[in-house]
């Protein structure tokens, strides 16, 4: 499999799975079968190629690049694959049963967050290991922060495989891997997220500190958290995030 003789672009990640085995597995974790699927970042569609073997309702496959979206169009015309050529951070997002894409690294977090607003029943993502290791981090780990928080509250995570970096052609500086999302449909409050981030900014800090270094909370809401005040951030589960919130709110 090749990508069009052309320079791949730095600036927007880009560099192509190589190992066909893995872009299967990928795609039979994603269940695409009858389902409509919105596939993130499809490039020369060879992730796509996978999934459309598994007999998808339908495939919509956001591209950014002018070029791969071009080749997209040609290349399955005929089939149940819509090209859209825009950013995933910015477009409109089609409803989905399943989402699936070797992603973009530099906006991994921000796709992992995006996704919590929508509804589907699983996602099978490529992401740096480093960045799926914090997604799964456990209270205490060095790291674990707001990402692990956040994303243990919307999604059920699972880390399934790594995927060595020799795999990729441009080479990667660093090792991936394949995470399954299967959302919990629940919606954190302005206020859940405001007190999540402004506890995970100085995790290493007081509970009492990271809140009155976030200026969002005054010193006799604070006070309420009583046997919360001395803990570390860093050493909350979830559900504890939760309450700090709950007697915030």
């Amino acid at each position: 499999m090749r990508t069009r003789p052309s320079e791949l672009r730095k600036s927007l990640g880009q560099c192509f799975l190589e190992d066909r085995n893995i872009l299967r597995f990928e795609a039979e974790l994603s269940k695409p079968e009858g389902k409509t699927v919105l596939e993130i970042g499809a490039g020369d569609g060879r992730l796509t190629e996978a999934l459309l073997e598994r007999k998808p309702k339908k495939i919509t496959a956001i591209e950014l690049d002018s070029g791969f979206a071009s080749l997209l169009r040609e290349k399955f015309a005929g089939q149940p694959v819509e090209v859209l050529e825009a950013d995933v951070m910015e477009a409109e997002l089609p409803p989905a049963d399943v989402i699936a894409g070797n992603i973009p690294y530099y906006i991994s977090s921000g796709i992992v967050f995006r996704l919590a607003l929508m509804r589907f029943e699983r996602a099978v993502l490529m992401v740096q290991k480093e960045f799926a290791e914090k997604m799964v981090a456990s209270p205490g780990e060095s790291n674990y922060g707001r990402l692990s928080v956040t994303a243990q509250l919307n999604y059920d995570v699972v880390v399934e495989r790594k995927v060595l970096r020799h795999l990729f052609r441009p080479v990667p500086k660093v090792d991936s891997a394949i995470i399954l999302l299967r959302p919990k449909n629940i919606s954190l409050t302005a206020l859940q997220e405001n007190v999540i981030r402004s506890l995970f900014q100085h995790k290493n800090r007081t509970v009492r500190n990271a809140l009155l270094s976030s200026k969002l909370f005054g010193e006799g809401e604070i006070a309420r958290l009583g046997h919360f005040l001395a803990r570390r951030p860093r050493t909350l589960a979830k559900e504890e995030c939760l309450e700090i919130a709950a007697l915030l709110g």
